[in-house]
């Protein structure tokens, strides 16, 4: 069975996003990212798209994490940062900084801010706060049934506006 709902939703992460331009030339991101789900249940493969402008370079140098990997790439005008298991006992978060230079080019655009992306699995986890309290099965084969509900939760379109 899968439903699909899209009011009333709990979460599961908190982004906190802080992007400052510097001039014409820098801009800096301060990313923090808090589990808001229960602490023994774990978010795997958790990808955090961060945009970056257009003519933007970035080494790795000036991109720092405690957890996770983060990475630029270039080719999506993103730093990605993932993480293969989010904990939820981690309620202080995760942060990361980062500094990107801008090239000069002679027209000059306001950089309008894509969203922050996120895609994720949480097991056991339900957002809409459904849960199975009853279940029967009749099965009249002999064939021995069993009684059990798996809740996984998956990131559909998680953007974050900055």
């Amino acid at each position: 069975m899968k439903y699909r709902v899209t009011s009333e939703v709990t979460l599961p992460f908190r982004v906190i996003a802080i992007v400052n331009e510097k001039g014409r030339n820098r801009v800096e991101y301060d990313v923090k990212i808090k589990p808001k789900f229960k602490e023994q249940l774990v978010a795997n493969d958790v990808v955090v798209k961060i945009p970056v402008p257009e003519n933007a370079t970035a080494k790795q140098k000036h991109i720092k994490v405690r957890s996770g990997k983060a990475k630029y790439y270039p080719t999506h005008n993103a730093i990605v940062w993932k993480f293969r298991r989010f904990l939820g006992s981690a309620k202080n978060g995760y942060r990361l900084q980062a500094e990107v230079q801008r090239l000069h080019s002679v027209k000059e655009t306001p950089w309008v801010r894509p969203p922050i992306t996120l895609q994720f699995t949480v097991p056991m986890f339900t957002s809409s706060g459904f849960h199975v309290r009853f279940l029967k099965v009749i099965e009249n084969t002999g064939y021995s049934t069993v009684k059990w509900v798996r809740y996984i939760t998956r990131a559909g379109q998680y953007q974050i506006r900055i």
